[in-house]
């Protein structure tokens, strides 16, 4: 299944089950996306010898560009509730966040090895991401950091804000840690593996609620983000244990209760649980998501894409195939532009 084919599905799956959208209505639909995951995913995709005119690497930037394209083509797309249509005043809210400068900053504060294992970003790739944002931009795409901090945090924070103005959300990452933000109209989309996690799937796929994904992880390790769990405790056990005790602290509150559980070394765990109590209470500050950043800005609804962005495509070397798809798409008009 092609991409732009699976992520009309995508969406039109998002719309049926959202039926309740209407102009005006109490609930539409956010996307929040998850840019350097897509960045990166575009990047090990990509053939790394293909570069502009300049000279300068493009393959991440055309991915990306790809991307967007199929995200915007689908929630543009004629099946959609009347309320994501951006004419309607009320357009679809898109934002591309993106991990700031330094931005493992306050997790190295905690636990300076936090993704200590990985190696530097090639310099090919760090070179498109400012192209990168600008694209998103030019696209008339909100682009949100925030010093410091990941791209994760200012999802979490976003999520916050606009769960207060009766959006759901749906999340563009391969990242399983931000399935914590999920609430009961929102959801998880991995572009990577074709896979839409409602809030009831959770459950049936990690073992845990979505509220339970950071002491869920806190309790096995993160290899992803070098983030340390305890030894001997793996998904399974941990999802046993905060099913019956719900959270970490809950767990820790109930230790004596541990010993008795109904699973293969219980006891082990229970001594493992009390041995390494400090690693699982620095490990859970790692693994939660910081939701309530001071960004200063809200992001705007898209109301279509920038009149030079065609230039910046060709500039990126995508062909006049992929332009004119983009050119199919809403503009943003010059009014528009003035009131903003």
């Amino acid at each position: 299944m092609s991409e732009a084919v699976l992520a009309d599905a995508v969406v039109d799956r998002e719309a049926a089950k959202n039926t309740s959208v209407a102009v005006g209505g109490a609930m539409s639909r956010a996307w929040l996306i998850d840019s350097h995951a897509q960045i990166w995913r575009a990047w090990h995709g990509a053939d790394k010898t293909l570069c502009d005119a300049s000279g300068q690497p493009v393959g991440a930037l055309q991915g990306f560009a790809d991307a967007l394209l199929t995200l915007l083509e689908s929630v543009f797309s004629p099946n959609i509730s009347p309320a994501v249509v951006p004419h309607s005043g009320h357009g679809p809210l898109i934002v591309c966040t993106f991990d700031a400068p330094c931005s493992r900053q306050f997790r190295q504060r905690i636990y300076p090895d936090y993704k200590g294992h990985r190696p530097p970003a090639p310099a090919e790739l760090t070179a498109q991401l400012p192209r990168c944002r600008a694209l998103a931009e030019a696209a008339g795409l909100s682009a949100i950091d925030y010093p410091g901090y990941e791209a994760d945090d200012v999802i979490g924070t976003l999520v916050q804000r606009l769960r207060g103005r009766t959006r759901a959300i749906t999340i563009i990452t391969g990242d399983k840690d931000l399935a914590q933000l999920l609430g009961p109209d929102d959801r998880w989309f991995n572009p990577m593996r074709q896979m839409v996690l409602a809030y009831g799937d959770v459950e049936r796929h990690f073992g845990v609620k979505p509220q339970q994904i950071a002491d869920w992880l806190a309790l096995t390790g993160d290899t992803a983000d070098n983030i340390p769990g305890v030894p001997g405790i793996g998904p399974r056990i941990a999802g046993n244990l905060l099913k019956k005790h719900s959270t970490i602290d809950g767990i820790y509150a109930n230790l004596a209760a541990v010993y008795g559980m109904k699973f293969r070394g219980a006891p082990r765990v229970q001594k493992l649980l009390v041995e390494h109590e400090p690693l699982v209470r620095l490990s859970r500050q790692l693994t939660g998501i910081v939701c309530d950043l001071p960004i200063p800005t809200n992001p705007e609804p898209w109301l279509g894409i920038g009149a030079h962005l065609p230039e910046l495509l060709r500039a990126a070397g995508v062909d006049e195939y992929r332009i004119a798809r983009w050119q199919r798409l809403p503009r943003v008009a010059h009014s528009q532009i003035n009131a903003a």
